[in-house]
């Protein structure tokens, strides 16, 4: 028998966290990695840095160890107090906290770089990252930069829908449905080891749309390596187009 904890994405997480904390050996590949990837590709080497989504610090970090001066974000209030934690260990500078990215508490022109690194799109319907972008269009400064590591997760999804996959250890997934009205894929996550199942939403997202939504936004858009997309930040709309749901 198996216990249903709803819609939440926490199952994903709690298989993978190690990704995303410094201390393990996952985490110190996948900085590694970034490091390198980030280094050939952005155009700015210092500044203040906006990290969106910074979960337990480690990309708050690579960035840090890049040459900026970082305060990560991010809704989930663990996380947040992991990468606080990890940052004293370090000695790190960065600052951390609390804040959901569609309702930044930063003045405007305050960064000089905005990072969602991580492949987070997935967490973002095209609604709410618009909202997200003219966040950070406000905080950024003129001429100023942003980042995205991003997946083709459209072609993933035509590649293998009707595939259960395996997402972490003892985490099988399995896709149940597209709403094509919202742009999200229906997943079922079933946790063997613990007994548990659970759906979450996964936004699709595929270069063009990204591309869209960016330059809609005012961003000058260039993409790196398959995974990477760097914005310079023009400050005007290109478009005056409004997406209404």
């Amino acid at each position: 028998m198996f216990r249903n904890l709803g819609y939440t994405d926490a199952p994903f997480y709690e298989k993978t966290q190690d990704e995303y904390d410094i201390e393990s050996e996952r985490g110190q590949r996948r900085f590694k990695r970034l490091v390198r990837l980030l280094s050939r590709h952005l155009l700015i080497k210092n500044g203040r840095a906006l990290d969106i989504g910074c979960n337990a610090g480690l990309s708050s970090f690579i960035l840090e160890e890049l040459g900026f001066e970082v305060v990560g974000i991010d809704i989930q209030e663990k996380a947040v107090e992991r990468a606080k934690e990890l940052a004293k260990k370090r000695g790190s500078k960065a600052k951390f906290y609390v804040m959901d990215a569609k309702n930044l508490n930063f003045k405007e022109n305050t960064f000089d770089l905005v990072a969602l690194l991580g492949y987070p799109l997935a967490h973002f319907s095209i609604w709410d990252f618009d909202k997200i972008l003219q966040e950070v269009k406000r905080v950024l400064k003129p001429q100023g930069w942003i980042v995205i590591q991003e997946s083709d997760f459209l072609w993933t999804l035509i590649r293998g829908f009707n595939q259960p996959g395996l997402e972490a250890e003892g985490l099988v997934r399995i896709n149940i449905d597209v709403n094509v009205y919202e742009g999200y894929l229906e997943r079922l996550l079933i946790d063997f080891e613990k007994g548990v199942f659970s759906k979450d939403k996964f936004y699709i997202w595929s270069p063009w749309i990204l591309k869209y939504v960016l330059e809609k936004n005012g961003f000058e858009v260039e993409f790196k390596d398959k995974e990477l997309v760097i914005g310079k930040n023009l400050k005007r709309a290109i478009s005056s187009i409004n997406f209404h749901r």
